[in-house]
């Protein structure tokens, strides 16, 4: 299952916000959390995290990461791991 980091949950950089295509209900998103999130950068390094909540009612999931994602992975896709 692939997802589209959309923001940062400032002030805290290891968390971001998640929108999963299909996913469109709190309800929906809430069977997620506790599954294992992966974001490659270019040079394919690995970056790992948790979905940790539901965010919002439109289906957003928040996941918070080991370590802080750096700028450029704004807009871009992460793997959710079945």
């Amino acid at each position: 299952m692939k997802g589209i980091i959309v923001n940062y949950r400032l002030p805290y950089t290891k968390e971001v916000v998640v929108r999963i295509p299909g996913i469109d209900t709190r309800r929906k998103a809430a069977k997620l959390v506790g599954k294992k999130i992966i974001w490659r950068d270019e040079r394919k390094s690995e970056y790992f995290g948790k979905i940790t909540a539901p965010h919002g009612n439109s289906g957003c999931v928040r996941a918070k990461f080991t370590v802080p994602l750096p700028a450029k992975s704004l807009g871009k896709e992460v793997e959710i791991e079945e």
